[in-house]
């Protein structure tokens, strides 16, 4: 069983992305000024950029700057990970302040993926460090264009996990709608919230998270996860994300082909079998799968059980208290490239019937390894 005070003393890691001018540098200063991120190491581009030159109280080297709120703020120069490990050792040496979260901007046109991989994929960041969710900031004024023209801006929509969207002040309330619309459409397992000159609460981000340890509550989350309006089948079977039906609406069309889907299956499932297809499906698609989410009625466990998956990283499985909806069900939301939306279907459906043995004994060991929740 996982060992939760060990996981406690990780510290989670928040990226903040947006096109240029989107308000991420207005919600950055917003939010380092409040006593919630207090303790709190934030990674920029350059110090001047950020406009945070007012707040400097200390200077530890060229790179590393104390901030009157409590902050500690890093201009990213060089690599993720050394940035990471050597804030982290100037820490453990007294050097600066402990820190108890770290935010990472990213410039405007960065794909978020690649910090997440860079997150997942070194043994020293993982052992020190989670991936705890990303914020994407929407500009209201030229979300659309930059949707029509730039990939970059629809991936940093479906792998967000908190969507703000700013300058909802200067524009009017009619064109606010179809943002909304192309956003939850892109991404429906995502919050969405408008904001002003960044004054917003912070609180939000720490609700967002793709991976929480098992004193988090789930079931609020996990019902925004899944809003699934289809009857249950006894195979796995398309299911409709459905929204509100009324009288049309002004659309947006986005430069991609990103779409979501979502399977149920109301029997209990072989935990390994289902696993081994997420996996599987995961690495020969890759790109193409932003993110897989799902509560799963698994055979041999009494309570649902909690998946997820950004950009092939399986996160580690977490037991939920109770089903949400009082019925065990399994249901899994994937957003992935439609253009290869069958054939994601097709294996996935194939995985399930015959998995192979060495990819069975991999997830069994993940099976063993469920993180249970602490009794209240």
């Amino acid at each position: 069983m996982t060992d939760i005070v060990e996981q406690d003393r990780r510290i989670p890691v928040n990226i903040i992305t947006g096109f240029l001018g989107s308000g991420k540098t207005t919600l950055l200063n917003h939010w380092v000024n409040t006593p919630e991120f207090k303790d709190t190491l934030v990674l920029i581009n350059e110090f001047g950029d950020v406009g945070l030159d007012h707040e400097l109280v200390q200077s530890v080297d060229d790179t590393v700057v104390l901030l009157g709120s409590g902050c500690i703020c890093c201009s990213l120069q060089g690599a993720l990970i050394d940035c990471l490990a050597n804030n982290l050792v100037k820490a453990q040496q007294g050097l600066i302040p402990n820190f108890k979260r770290v935010l990472i901007e990213t410039t405007g046109l960065a794909d978020p993926a690649g910090v997440i991989a860079t997150l997942n994929g070194d043994e020293y960041l993982i052992e020190n460090f989670y991936y705890d969710g990303t914020v994407t900031v929407l500009d209201a004024q030229f979300i659309r264009d930059q949707l029509k023209k730039q990939y970059e801006a629809v991936k940093q929509i479906a792998l967000a996990d908190l969507i703000l969207i700013s300058k909802t002040d200067l524009v009017d309330a009619d064109d606010l709608d179809p943002i909304y619309d192309i956003a939850g459409k892109i991404n429906p397992n995502s919050k969405i919230y408008p904001m002003i000159k960044g004054n917003i609460t912070p609180k939000l981000l720490f609700d967002i998270g793709p991976y929480k340890n098992s004193e988090q509550d789930y079931e609020t989350q996990v019902k925004s996860w899944l809003n699934i309006k289809a009857p249950l089948a006894s195979s796995f079977r398309p299911a409709s994300l459905q929204g509100a039906v009324g009288v049309a609406k002004p659309r947006i069309i986005a430069h991609t082909d990103v779409d979501s889907f979502a399977l149920e299956h109301d029997d209990p499932i072989d935990p390994l079998a289902l696993l081994a297809a997420i996996g599987n499906v995961s690495d020969v698609y890759g790109d193409s799968i932003l993110r897989i989410k799902g509560i799963l009625n698994l055979k041999g466990q009494d309570k649902p059980v909690i998946v997820h998956a950004v950009m092939g990283n399986l996160y580690p499985l977490a037991e939920m208290k109770a089903w949400p909806e009082g019925k065990p069900c399994s249901k899994l939301v994937f957003i992935c490239r439609a253009s290869v939306m069958e054939q994601i279907k097709t294996m996935f459906d194939e995985m399930i019937s015959h998995p192979d043995q060495g990819t069975l004994d991999y997830y069994q060991q993940m099976i063993d390894n469920i993180e249970q929740p602490q009794e209240q």
